[in-house]
């Protein structure tokens, strides 16, 4: 059965609004992925439908279209909208819609190499895209009831785990939220707020041992991939990943857990501003560098008890000495290896890491990232990856037509 459209949508038309829209859905190479799906397709004629659902689905990432249901009401109501998606006068059922996206599910890595294809175009444009990164991870849950197992039944999403979050609008006392689902670990621009690479694991994985896989496959995907800095809050406070974003020339700016020592101090060695501390235990002030990651600091002038004591004929807490950040991961944790941890220059890197928490505010609110009715990592995967492409099509329109500063507004400005 195929759906008639309606002659009478009681809708305007926007022909404007869907020229752009048409003109951001050609701007995506989706040959292979076509191709690939087409090849797969064992009913009804031969890939008939194939590229103007492809089209559709898309465009309900650009437009924020709920589900199905809600693509197929606009195609029939809006002759533009079906224009642009190239339907002619009918339309496929709702299951052919769903059975189509579904073997899109099969080729993640075409409808990824799409995502590619336009990170690497803007590239052309923002010769500085990927210079200085930020890292994070955002939960994204599953259309599945997880307490079936209450009722001794699996739950109908047998890929999903619980996880939990940070929320502020969280009742627990601690701010945590828990869902049952999955997360999207991403490694975003942190100047331009552009994706660059993630991967999906289980809601119930840390975020901390994701850090390496996301940012080697960054290195693996684009050959121009090589950031100065890279930022994270802490939960991904780990001597591991300092020691991997060193060991690849990247400068780690990543926060750092309370110290747990008796004294609240880092192993009673250094106080809560990372300053070390002199044989009398009172901060030291630091003073400069002597190359990179070599830390320079020296007794205060008004010193501690213990400045002008003699023992065994040598004056104590009156010297001046060096720190090697470099020393060790533990060394590049605590004071960081390139950039002296709370400096000013630093925390200049780490105010950048909020751009990846407004990707994933725009993914969510605007790109349907989190509005979705699909269950299994595979499927999950293919609706991040729409959700990406969708906004990289669309920050890729606006740096083609000059407007590069209006490239993450996912919704217009109203003046």
């Amino acid at each position: 059965m195929a759906y008639r459209h309606s002659t009478q949508s009681g809708l305007p038309p926007q022909p404007s609004k869907f020229a752009a829209l048409g003109e951001l859905l050609d701007s995506v190479d989706s040959t292979d992925l076509l191709a690939g799906v087409r090849s797969d397709t064992k009913r009804g004629p031969q890939g008939q439908w194939v590229e103007p659902i492809w089209r559709a689905y898309l465009a309900s990432f650009v437009l924020n279209l709920a589900h199905t249901n809600d693509i197929i009401r606009n195609l029939q109501d809006i002759p533009a909208f079906r224009q642009v998606c190239e339907f002619g006068d009918d339309l496929p059922h709702r299951t052919t819609f769903n059975r189509v996206i579904q073997r899109f599910a099969l080729h993640p890595d075409a409808v990824e190499r799409c995502i590619i294809a336009l990170t690497n175009e803007l590239k052309g444009h923002l010769p500085d895209l990927g210079e200085e990164v930020a890292i994070d991870a955002t939960a994204v849950r599953s259309h599945s009831n997880p307490h079936k197992a209450r009722e001794n039944r699996p739950p109908s999403d047998p890929d999903a785990a619980w996880g939990f979050k940070h929320s502020v609008r969280s009742k627990d006392k601690e701010g945590t939220e828990y869902f049952f689902g999955f997360k999207m670990h991403m490694v975003a621009d942190a100047n331009y707020g552009l994706p660059l690479a993630f991967h999906v694991t289980p809601g119930n994985e840390s975020d901390s041992p994701e850090l390496p896989k996301v940012m080697t496959k960054a290195f693996e995907t684009y050959d121009w991939f090589q950031p100065s800095v890279a930022t994270a809050d802490r939960g991904y406070d780990a001597a591991s990943n300092f020691k991997y974003l060193y060991g690849e020339n990247v400068d780690p700016i990543i926060h750092i857990r309370k110290p747990g020592a008796r004294d609240g101090l880092h192993g009673g060695v250094y106080n809560k501003d990372l300053l070390p501390l002199c044989v009398g235990n009172v901060p030291m002030e630091f003073v400069g560098t002597a190359g990179e990651g070599q830390y320079i600091y020296r007794c205060r002038d008004e010193g501690c008890h213990l400045k002008d004591s003699l023992h065994g004929g040598t004056r104590h807490c009156d010297n001046v000495f060096t720190e090697d950040a470099t020393a060790s991961p533990e060394m590049m944790r605590i004071l960081g290896p390139i950039t002296r941890r709370d400096s000013p220059e630093w925390k200049a890197f780490y105010a950048k890491r909020w751009s990846v928490e407004r990707l994933f505010k725009t993914l969510k609110e605007s790109r349907r990232l989190e509005t979705h009715c699909v269950r299994g990592k595979a499927q999950i995967t293919l609706h991040m990856l729409m959700s990406t492409l969708a906004f990289q099509a669309s920050a890729l329109a606006e740096v083609r037509a000059g407007n590069s500063r209006r490239m993450r507004w996912a919704v217009r400005k109203v003046a």
